[in-house]
This record gives C-alpha cells, structure tokens and sequence, in this order.
C-alpha cells in the first residue's frame, strides 16, 4: 500500500538513503526546513513504515560471507504461504520473494562456503510441498544498491 508523502518527505528519504547516519539537524540545513520538522517527518514516515530500518550496508565478501546465490523454489500450490514464511526465517536467505512463473520462491543469500550453500538447499528441499530446487551461484558481485529513485 503506497503512503502519501510531499516534497519534504522525499528530501528526507533521498537524504537518509545517501547516509542513514544524517542527524536532523543536518537535514534541517540541508532542506532550509526547521529541525523539529525533520523530527516530526521523520517519525511519522517510521511510524507509517515508508522507513522500516535504517542500517549499515555491508559487503559480504569483506566479512567473510564468500559465496551469494539466487535460490529458486517450486513449491506445492498448497504449501507456498507455509514455505514462503519458512525460507525467510532461514538467517541465511537475506531477500525471500514470493513470484509467479516457473519458480514461486525467489531467495539471494549470501553464505561462507559452498559447505552452507549446499546445507541450506537441504533444508530449503525438507519443506513441506517443496517439489523443486534451483541454485544459481553469484560468481561476481556488481551491484548492490537498496536506494530507490525517490523524486
């Protein structure tokens, strides 16, 4: 469901996505609005969860996590909300979507070794209705951007 914001309120996201670590006041400067503006904005676009988190963006290869793949399922018609909600409880699966076409669950992970890719396809492949399992590994990583074009 899309949340009604202005002009103020995509300054403050477009501001926050470039560095979460902002503080208010530096925005009040930089939006020539006063600081309890900001505040006030910024609280109510976490309440209304346009801003779900604010979070470091960390490489994973710099922190020892050396093998990201695409997983792909098929799952039962039957079992998909079930196998859905079970894959994004995994630690490992850091986007869990739910598509249509040949595969119903799309998941990128990121693991340390091939020994974890290939544990955590045997547990994704023990889910209840799980009747196919795909891995493509990610050989290089060229982008990861979780900014949106806000204008």
């Amino acid at each position: 469901m899309q949340v009604g914001f202005d002009d103020v309120d995509k300054g403050i996201l477009r501001l926050m996505q470039a560095d979460a670590r902002i503080s208010y006041a530096e925005m009040a400067k930089r939006l020539n609005l006063p600081e309890s503006t900001i505040r006030y904005r910024v609280k109510r676009l976490i309440d209304t969860q346009v801003i779900r988190r604010a979070m470091a963006l960390v490489d994973p290869r710099k922190v020892g996590f050396d093998v990201s793949a695409v997983v792909m399922v098929k799952v039962d018609p039957n079992y998909i909300s079930r196998a859905v909600r079970e894959v994004a409880s995994f630690e490992e699966a850091q986007h869990v979507f739910q598509t249509t076409g040949e595969y119903d669950i799309i998941c990128v992970i990121h693991v340390r070794d091939m020994k974890a890719l290939n544990e955590f396809r045997q547990r994704v492949k023990m889910l209840q209705g799980v009747k196919d399992v795909v891995v493509w590994v990610i050989t290089e990583l060229i982008k990861i951007e979780p900014t949106l074009p806000i204008y």
